[in-house]
C-alpha cells in the first residue's frame, strides 16, 4: 500500500493525512488520503477519522460509494458529494470512521472493482478499532447500485445498508477484457441474497437519469424477501436526490444504531 498525503484549501477545517493509519496517533485525524496498488491499478482513498477517535473503544465503519462523477484518480472528489459533503457540513452528526474508495473511469460499475473495495475495507478494519457487527455500506447513483451488488455479495459483513438513487442492472457498455462483468441481474436477485440486512432507500421521484421505479422495484423485491426497508421518495426531487439524503436528521442515527449481530 502506498500513501499519500493531500493538502486542501476546502478542507483546511480538518485535519489531514500522514504517512500510515495507526490505532491512536493523534495526529491521524480529519480526512487521511491514501492509495492502494491492486490487480495493476492504483486506487486512491480517503479514509475519515473523527476528531474524537479513541483507539480504546470500538467504532462504527462506514463504507461510501460515489457516483459515476466523481470518478478519476485524483482521490478527493469522493469526498466532495454524498456522505463527504454531509461530514463537512457536520461532522457531529457522523460519530464513524467513513472509507471513501475512488473508482478509475465512469464507464465502470463498482463491482467491477471489488476486489479492491474489498481490501481497502480490511486495510481500514486492521488499522483502526473497528467494531465489526456496526459495518454499513452505502452510496449513490453508481455507488447505490454498488450497494446493491455488493450488499448482497458481501451480506455477512453488513449491519445495514444505504442506497440513493440505485440501480439493480447495470447500463449495456463494450466489454472490458481486464476487469471482470458487471452485474446484469434482476433487483429480485439481489434483493435475495441480501435478505434482512436492514435497508434504506432513498430515490427522487423526478429523477431522469435513473428512474424512481427502480427503488421502488428493489424495495418490493426486498418486502417478497423478507426484508422491510424503508423507502423515502423525495417528492420533484431530479438525480440529486443524496444531498437532501445524507441531510436526513434520521440517518446516521438510524443507521449507527444498526448491530449486525442484533439481527
Amino acid at each position: 500500500m502506498i500513501t499519500r498525503t493531500v493538502s486542501l484549501l476546502a478542507l483546511s477545517a480538518f485535519v489531514l493525512g500522514c504517512a500510515s493509519a495507526t490505532r491512536g496517533r493523534l495526529e491521524d485525524r480529519g480526512f487521511l488520503f491514501r492509495e492502494l496498488a491492486s490487480g495493476g491499478r492504483t486506487y486512491p482513498y480517503a479514509v475519515y477519522v473523527p476528531r474524537g477517535y479513541d483507539p480504546s473503544r470500538a467504532w462504527p465503519l462506514i463504507l461510501f460509494l460515489h457516483g459515476s462523477g466523481e470518478s478519476g484518480t485524483d482521490g478527493v472528489r469522493p469526498i466532495i458529494q454524498g456522505i463527504g459533503s454531509a461530514i463537512q457540513w457536520d461532522s457531529g452528526r457522523w460519530p464513524a470512521i467513513v472509507i471513501f474508495p475512488q473508482k478509475p473511469t465512469q464507464d465502470t460499475e463498482w463491482e467491477q472493482h471489488e476486489m479492491a473495495v474489498m481490501e481497502i475495507l480490511q486495510i481500514v478494519r486492521r488499522a483502526y478499532r473497528v467494531d465489526e457487527d456496526r459495518i454499513y455500506l452505502t452510496g449513490l447513483s453508481q455507488g447505490g447500485h454498488g450497494t446493491w451488488v455488493l450488499g448482497a455479495r458481501h451480506r455477512e459483513i453488513w449491519a445495514a445498508l444505504v442506497s440513493v438513487c440505485g440501480y439493480a442492472t447495470a447500463p449495456p457498455r463494450p466489454a472490458r477484457l481486464d476487469l471482470p462483468p458487471a452485474y446484469f441481474g434482476a433487483a429480485e436477485q439481489l434483493a435475495t441474497a441480501i435478505g434482512d440486512v436492514p435497508f434504506w432507500l432513498f430515490h427522487g421521484d423526478a429523477d431522469d437519469v435513473v428512474p424512481p421505479d427502480e427503488a421502488r422495484a428493489m424495495a418490493s423485491a426486498l418486502e417478497a424477501a423478507g426484508n422491510t426497508p424503508r423507502v423515502t421518495i423525495y417528492p420533484g426531487v431530479n438525480h440529486n436526490s443524496w444531498d437532501r439524503a445524507y441531510a436526513e436528521e434520521e440517518l446516521p442515527r438510524w443507521l449507527l444504531a444498526q448491530h449486525r449481530s442484533s439481527k
